[in-house]
């Protein structure tokens, strides 16, 4: 079982994106170095900028998400962004990415109403 923390963001504003992805690049790198992270990544799918970790178990993801250098992002990111929601999700196998997607669009329509999130990609 892998432990994946997903977070959806989109930018208030095109000139925000030096501001929030190259910090999201250093936590994601930090996160890399962990020997329980299995993989760290940051991509895009419509307007949604995806930060995706993968965890062997849910307490090393834990513990990592309360260190510094996420927690600084965190606070800057709530400064830049239109929207940004986090969610850990639970897989089987490592997810591909098009798992991600799915799996957070789910966990966001479950949160707001059916059809909600899919207006904003």
């Amino acid at each position: 079982m892998f432990t994946a923390a997903i977070g959806g963001m989109q930018l208030a504003r095109r000139l925000d994106y030096f501001k929030i992805i190259l910090p999201a690049i250093k936590v994601l790198r930090s996160a890399k170095s962990n020997p329980a992270c299995v993989r760290a990544e940051m991509f895009k799918s419509g307007r949604v900028y995806f930060a995706v970790s993968i965890w062997e178990n849910e307490t090393e993801m834990k513990a990592f998400a309360k260190g510094g250098l996420h927690g600084k992002l965190a606070d800057l990111a709530m400064e830049n962004m239109k929207f940004f929601h986090n969610h850990t999700h639970f897989f089987a196998a490592v997810p591909t990415k098009k798992e991600i997607v799915a799996a957070w669009h789910t966990a966001m329509n479950l949160r707001n109403g059916e059809g909600t999130v899919g207006k904003l990609v």
